[in-house]
């Protein structure tokens, strides 16, 4: 089940776009209210316990609740807005005090990290973080001045294959960096 929750997740614009197309907000809200508590709750995990969870959970309920008590869609719309500025404050958030989102990925494969593996992984935390800033922005665009479909094309497909880009580059980057150093 939290598989299946998490799939949902990952899929939350494509079910928004069918969702809005041949229903009104205030429904596609309470199944997604419902969906993101069943998450919550099933969640066996200790992430729920941690305040970044809470705080996407938050807002993320928030923005939902917006949608079913207002029978707007622009709650619903501006779930990747709210998903991308929280997981930017994660990321800079590392940066001020570290280790970086990006290093402690790092550390999982290698625990002892050169000096130039933590510069290296501060470096592409920041790179991250503008990604997120971006990403926010276009979200934001396609929120309130695009159809639902642009606004589904771009949050359910496209940032999912710029961020699998810059993912792959940063990959293959790094293969050939570790080489060198």
């Amino acid at each position: 089940m939290p598989i299946l929750l998490t799939v949902l997740a990952v899929l939350y614009p494509i079910i928004a776009y069918f969702g809005l197309k041949y229903c009104n907000p205030s429904i596609v809200s309470a199944l997604l209210i419902l969906l993101l508590t069943l998450r919550f709750v099933l969640d066996k995990s200790s992430s729920h316990t941690h305040k970044h969870f809470k705080l996407v959970f938050g807002a993320v309920l928030t923005l939902l609740m917006f949608s079913l008590l207002s029978n707007s869609d622009y709650g619903i719309k501006f779930y990747p807005v709210a998903m991308s500025l929280m997981f930017f404050a994660m990321f800079s958030y590392s940066l001020i005090y570290p280790p970086t989102v990006i290093e402690r990925f790092a550390r999982i494969k290698n625990k002892n990290l050169s000096e130039y593996g933590v510069s290296y992984t501060r470096f592409f935390t920041k790179v991250w973080c503008g990604f997120f800033i971006l990403n926010a922005g276009i979200s934001f665009y396609t929120a309130l001045y695009s159809d639902i479909e642009i606004w589904t094309l771009y949050n359910g497909i496209i940032s999912y294959v710029l961020m699998g880009m810059l993912g792959a580059s940063e990959w293959l980057i790094r293969q050939t960096v570790k080489h060198k150093h």
